[in-house]
């Protein structure tokens, strides 16, 4: 364990230096200095900072802001402690409602060994010196904006701080400089804000990102009709109650940033040959949160559609090179975009002619100038969310065939009942100590799920053999992980999660299969994948012998770290709660064929 200590108290450092050294804690030292604190983050990396509340010279308030100013910006996770000289542990208002809202710990003279021997005993078993991993680039940015302290604790926790950074502001001023400072994905508010209320900032907001588009969610505790128009109509994206606020915040948040997601990258082509049109429809689109690119003329839009592979095109009827007919007609002989939404528009009113082959052609909607653009938007979104609905229709059918199909292959051998569950959820519980986001832990869910899918390839009488394999049976069962990836490979939604299914029996030492890759060549996920299959392999009973105690599977897991192990993975499955892993790896009957929902995953987590 690191420490980084910010002390301007000799006899504290004294203490400390003895109990580190009889600890094996490796202990940095620095007076109250930013630039020093900052140099010490980024050298040391430290797992815990240990702080005062005062000092001599400057102010504690003002350090503890540069401190986590400096942790966010060199991606360093590290716990705060607060050291209170008052025995009764008392300190400094400003302190007081930082511990209301954070994760900070508060310790004594009385009880710091303590507090350290707690923080001791869930760190890694073994002599593993665990890798700090760098938040993901996605971690999301919630900016909350609420008078009552109780929410701002309540949100708070309601939120991973692994995946989300969330900002806190207490009147809609605050809220505003907090916005143009850090860009947050999200904005929550409550209604009535002291200084700018909820419905002003959101205004301010919306008029302030004309490029960019930023879900403004409002909390409020009117359930009035008229109230929640108003809101709408002043520009806020949802409106929740704050009697049911706790219950929904988390879902709420991800289907928006979800949706932000999907229409980032969702490709929008606009074709039409006068610039205004164009720069009317590429600002509005924008404004909207949806990827745009403009074309001039028919020609330069095939080529366009052939590279981007766009979700849908909006296309003037007159355009120059190939008229908005002529653009379709090309588009709809290439196979690559057979399923792309066609929207015309067009000068006046289309005849019945027109409109016949319009149909023929798949076209959506028609457009006659002038419309409303948001008309246009509207449009846009709901064929998009048509689409992702047929595309998440056809990635569940085919997931949950999968998955039945795992099932059915581990039904033949009762000694694997289980075993895919119970890899799934160990992977999931790594993932979430190494601070995976969502959409990174959803990948990890699926892969874990699917990792031993090849061997439906593979012969019983080598799967099921209850003795030794000889060696051309081992070469068998090793072509297992390329048998998955090769019958996944036809299905396009899965394509990310593929590299992990092939690459889980690499070694971080290169001596694995099938590739012979190590180190951080390996997927990440295969490498969680990797560490959560050995283990649950090494505590199930087998034919061949009984499953060894856990404390013993930990052991080969961290002896192996740094060798056939990822030592971080293997780090994150040493350090997690005992509890957990029980949990993880009680796996019932009945959930053998359920697929893993979300809460499911964040209950793993």
């Amino acid at each position: 364990m690191k420490v980084l200590c910010i002390l301007d108290i000799d006899i504290y450092r004294n203490f400390l230096e003895k109990y580190f050294l009889s600890r094996d804690i490796e202990g940095v030292f620095v007076t109250p200095e930013r630039s020093r604190i900052h140099e010490a983050i980024a050298s040391l990396a430290p797992n815990l900072v240990l702080m005062q509340d005062s000092y001599c010279e400057g102010e504690a308030s003002a350090l503890y802001a540069g401190l986590r100013e400096s942790l966010d910006a060199l991606n360093v996770r590290a716990r705060i402690m607060l050291l209170c000289p008052a025995a009764d542990g008392t300190c400094a208002k400003q302190f007081e409602d930082l511990m209301a809202v954070t994760d900070m710990v508060l310790v004594t003279r009385e009880n710091i060994e303590s507090v350290f021997e707690i923080f001791l005993a869930e760190r890694v078993r073994g002599k593993i010196t665990r890798r700090d991993v760098p938040r993901p680039v996605d971690r999301k940015t919630i900016l909350f904006a609420e008078t009552s302290k109780t929410m701002h604790r309540l949100l708070t926790t309601a939120f991973n701080p692994a995946r989300y950074l969330v900002l806190h502001a207490f009147n809609g001023e605050e809220a505003l400089r907090e916005h143009r400072a850090k860009s947050p994905d999200i904005v929550l508010t409550g209604i009535q804000l002291p200084r700018l209320s909820g419905l002003e900032l959101c205004k301010r907001i919306k008029q302030e990102n004309t490029e960019r588009y930023i879900p403004v969610v409002a909390f409020s505790s009117s359930d009035n009709p008229l109230d929640i128009e108003t809101a709408f109509n002043c520009g806020v994206d949802d409106y929740i109650l704050k009697s049911s606020a706790m219950d929904q915040v988390e879902a709420k948040v991800n289907e928006h940033l979800g949706a932000l997601e999907r229409r980032r990258r969702s490709k929008i082509l606009c074709l039409d040959d006068s610039k205004v049109i164009r720069e009317l429809l590429r600002h509005s689109f924008i404004k909207n949160g949806l990827h745009v690119i403009l074309a001039q003329n028919g020609r330069e839009a095939l080529e366009i559609a052939l590279r981007e592979r766009p979700e849908v095109i909006v296309a003037d009827l007159g355009a120059p090179g190939l008229s908005g007919y002529e653009l379709f007609e090309a588009i709809r002989v290439r196979a690559e975009l057979e399923n792309v939404f066609l929207i015309l528009m067009c000068a006046k009113e289309p005849a019945a002619a027109d409109r016949k082959r319009a149909e023929r052609l798949g076209v959506s909607r028609f457009f006659v100038k002038p419309f409303e653009v948001q008309r246009l938007i509207l449009a846009v979104e709901q064929l998009l969310s048509e689409s992702y609905r047929q595309f998440k229709r056809e990635y569940d059918h085919v997931l949950s065939s999968m998955k039945a199909l795992v099932v059915a292959l581990e039904a033949r051998d009762r000694y694997t009942s289980g075993h895919t569950l119970r890899v799934s959820r160990m992977a999931l519980l790594i993932g979430a100590r190494l601070g995976l986001s969502e959409n990174e832990l959803h990948d990890l869910e699926i892969a874990a799920s699917l990792h031993d899918i090849g061997k439906i390839g593979v012969r019983d009488v080598i799967l099921l053999k209850a003795g030794k394999l000889t060696e051309e049976e081992y070469a068998t069962i090793k072509e297992h992980a390329l048998i998955g990836a090769e019958i996944l490979r036809p299905i396009k939604s899965l394509k990310k999660i593929i590299p992990l299914i092939m690459h889980h029996h690499e070694r971080w030492d290169g001596a694995g299969y099938p590739s012979g890759i190590g180190g951080e060549e390996i997927p990440l996920g295969s490498r969680i994948i990797a560490v959560a299959d050995a283990f649950d392999a090494m505590t199930s009973d087998r034919p061949y012998r009984k499953g060894m105690p856990e404390h013993k599977a930990l052991g080969v897991i961290g002896a192996g770290a740094g060798k056939q192990f990822c030592p971080v993975c293997a780090g994150a499955l040493l350090e997690s709660p005992a509890r957990d892993r029980e949990a993880a790896a009680g796996v019932t009957g009945a959930e053998l064929a359920a697929p893993a929902t979300p809460e499911a995953r964040r209950a793993s987590g």
